[in-house]
């Protein structure tokens, strides 16, 4: 057994008997943990951006600071904000049958969590569902990406001998990855491809472990008869160049009106000239060979593709023209800096296209008429919707994050973060007093005379 499947069974055992002692973690040692854990992170700012930029090969600094702390800061102020409310019982009603009892919800911490992060955003995919799982009251056990080895030794040094009974980082290639999947985890958190979400979830299926899936797909941007195209390409340009278009949420495809094409291309070109920054990498060869593979597919079944600004070994965003649904591009998530576009004649003809593929985690639509925009997201169901916009929807700590058939399932930010590592249960308070019971039992003629006029009467 490797080293770190030895620490994994170590850590998981003793959060599951620290549990077991303490089931329920006081909001003043929750609000403490988090609060450490800011001022820690904030404290890492500059370690964390040179880690960053090292395990991409160059990563713009706004990528790691903006994209990947910030929100992470966000999060962690948020809930300790919100924890008291969040936390607080909730009354509920009976009506006459459960008379004079009180009937209330209790929101108890499930347990251990299990979290698996992804490469992409080292920083905000581990440290956003941890956020939300402390608050809850679990301990939380983080899967770093082997991917971002320099970045999960910072990570590491923002553990305080406090925080470390209650959370604890895990590295490790794939198999360790499997091992953690298969743990009897009380909830397990996972962001990735499909391929592998479907292994995690039938290792959680052994354990009947409930998982939170976010699995990214085909994010389509949609620019309708009345979309303004300028504002249209710049929202589509920071879309799909942020990160390198390593994002779950990213563009993955344009559909827009055949009138709007030649405009769209020239107000990209236009916008993307402008940019004076080095653009993050794609985080490795082998990420890189993949959407080499991808566009060499496209082009030599017919596809034109048009570079947008050389950034050496690099392309900031490169267009792919003429593209057909026999193209990989057009079937695979390309989460990289590769942009299909495709056209269409009717709205109908959209929503047609788009409702035949997968659900996916984001929908972007570009209308300046509400009729318009409203009539596609009312036939087509992603995850999430942007309304003239793209990424932002994502980076509202006050809106639940999730996907939707394909694109995954269960949610987190939101107060639904908070429910979604919590356990709902139900509390009934009759007095000691009350004949219910006995009236039920003996079948009460008068009890069940009261009981029909009240509910089984026409």
């Amino acid at each position: 057994m490797s080293e770190q499947l030895c620490v994994l069974d170590k850590v998981f055992s003793q959060f599951k008997q620290a549990h077991e002692q303490e089931p329920i973690m006081s909001l003043v040692k929750r609000k403490q943990a988090l609060l450490a854990l800011k001022h820690a992170l904030l404290d890492a700012q500059e370690p964390l951006i040179a880690a960053a930029s090292e395990d991409f090969g160059y990563r713009e600094r706004f990528d790691t600071l903006v994209s990947d702390i910030l929100p992470t800061i966000e999060a962690l102020d948020y809930c300790r904000k919100n924890l008291a409310k969040w936390a607080k019982p909730e009354k509920r009603q009976g009506g006459f049958a459960h008379f004079p009892s009180s009937l209330h919800v209790h929101y108890e911490a499930k347990g251990v969590v299990g979290v698996v992060s992804p490469w992409n955003y080292p920083v905000n995919l581990a440290l956003s569902p941890l956020a939300f799982a402390l608050a809850a009251g679990n301990r939380v056990v983080v899967k770093l990406s082997e991917y971002t080895p320099a970045v999960n030794q910072v990570l590491k040094t923002l553990l305080s001998s406090e925080l470390k009974r209650y959370v604890a980082f895990i590295e490790g290639d794939a198999q360790v990855g499997a091992e953690f999947s298969a743990k009897p985890w009380d909830h397990l958190v996972f962001t990735g491809s499909g391929q592998i979400g479907k292994k995690v979830m039938r290792s959680a299926a052994e354990n009947l472990t409930p998982v939170t899936l976010e699995l990214g797909g085909k994010s389509p941007a949609v620019m309708l008869p009345c979309a303004q195209v300028n504002h249209a390409a710049t929202q589509i340009a920071f879309g799909k160049s942020t990160n390198a278009g390593q994002i779950c949420v990213a563009p993955d495809f344009v559909l827009l009106y055949t009138s709007q094409l030649d405009s769209f291309i020239t107000c990209i070109k236009a916008e993307v000239a402008q940019l004076d920054h080095r653009p993050t990498k794609v985080i490795n060869q082998a990420q890189a060979n993949r959407l080499k593979a991808l566009k060499e597919d496209a082009i030599s079944k017919g596809a034109k593709a048009l570079e947008l600004i050389n950034g050496g070994d690099q392309h900031v965003l490169t267009l792919l023209l003429n593209v057909d649904d026999s193209m990989r591009v057009c079937q695979e998530e390309i989460f990289g800096p590769l942009l299909p576009i495709q056209t269409y004649e009717h709205i109908e003809d959209a929503c047609a296209a788009l409702k035949a593929q997968p659900k996916p985690l984001a929908l972007y639509l570009f209308a300046t008429k509400r009729a318009h925009w409203q009539k596609v997201s009312e036939q087509v169901q992603s995850g999430t919707l942007a309304v003239n916009d793209t990424l932002m929807q994502v980076s509202a700590t006050d809106l639940p994050f999730g996907g939707v058939g394909a694109s995954g399932f269960g949610q987190y930010h939101g107060i639904e973060g908070f429910y979604t590592f919590s356990h709902a249960r139900s509390v009934l308070k009759t007095p000691h007093w009350w004949p219910r019971a006995k009236l039920l039992l003996h079948r009460s003629p008068w009890l069940l005379k009261i009981v029909t006029w009240l509910y089984l009467k026409k």
